[in-house]
């Protein structure tokens, strides 16, 4: 497992980030977890704005854990938004809400989420979870050589991958 490849989770409930990241400890996932507090935060930091700017600190994620309801914009808005980034289109997005309407699920994917999950209740049931998207994301899953390889900062792509 690459265990220097970092997580993003987007969650504003105090209580799920912490459930969250005991659920990885638990589960012996390693990669370390950065935590955004809101929509517009998490887009701030994935296109390198603000306080983010600096990709040694915070790095483009391998894996973004997203909920849904949040404040400044919500889930499906960070999703549209990430939709519109041709250079984080490799980012794999897993939602991870209370959220289970049949509308809700349906819209993530439309918006390219690459995963729908209902927050397990139980604290075995999340690690099981955490252990099961560290093993696919980390170990298994192969992505395509631009995303093997690393982007530049987002909102710039290196030139030998631009577009003629």
């Amino acid at each position: 497992m690459n265990s220097t490849a970092s997580l993003l989770i987007a969650e504003d409930d105090e209580n799920d980030v912490f459930f969250l990241q005991r659920a990885f400890e638990a589960a012996e996932v390693k990669n370390p977890l950065r935590i955004v507090r809101d929509g517009q935060e998490a887009i701030d930091y994935l296109s390198g704005a603000g306080g983010f700017a600096d990709r040694a600190k915070f790095p483009l994620p391998y894996l973004f854990l997203l909920d849904l309801k949040m404040p400044r914009k919500t889930g499906m808005d960070v999703l549209e938004w990430l939709s519109e980034q041709p250079e984080l289109r490799c980012l794999p997005v897993v939602v991870f809400s209370s959220s289970a309407h049949r509308k809700d699920i349906a819209r993530a994917y439309e918006l390219g989420a690459n995963g729908f999950v209902v927050k397990p209740s139980s604290m075995i049931k999340r690690a099981e979870l955490a252990k099961a998207m560290g093993m696919f994301w980390l170990e298994f899953n192969e992505v395509p050589p631009i995303c093997a390889e690393g982007l530049a900062p987002a909102g710039t792509r290196p030139a030998e991958i631009a577009e003629p």
